[in-house]
């Protein structure tokens, strides 16, 4: 019984948290236009902790095209906690061809949030 109740509160806390991100993914949707979202590292597998971040990786060819302001305008209007990553259609695809590690984990484990 008592296992159960943990899981269950485990599951609220990933469903929480997953909701978080897709808040954040949909008003960055809503200020920029067309992008897709992904969550993905520990709370997408399930093993987060306490201290654990929440990763999203967007996607969108209406991000800045310097990698510091696109960084900067991705977390100025992100939730504490969470964890940006910005990429264009065709970064995403070269990371993937190198095997990126992040890009490879959200195309194996991750949860799209648009």
């Amino acid at each position: 019984m008592r296992m159960q109740k943990v899981l269950k509160k485990r599951k609220m806390q990933q469903e929480q948290m997953i909701e978080l991100a897709r808040s954040y993914a949909t008003s960055l949707n809503q200020q920029i236009g067309p992008l897709s979202a992904i969550l993905t590292g520990s709370v997408a597998r399930g093993d987060f902790n306490l201290h654990s971040d929440i990763d999203v990786l967007i996607i969108s060819e209406k991000l800045p095209s310097n990698p510091l302001e696109r960084s900067k305008f991705l977390y100025s209007i992100a939730p504490p906690g969470l964890e940006p990553k910005g990429f264009t259609p065709q970064e995403f695809e070269d990371y993937k061809a190198k095997k990126n590690p992040l890009v490879l984990d959200a195309i194996s484990y991750g949860i799209p949030l648009i």
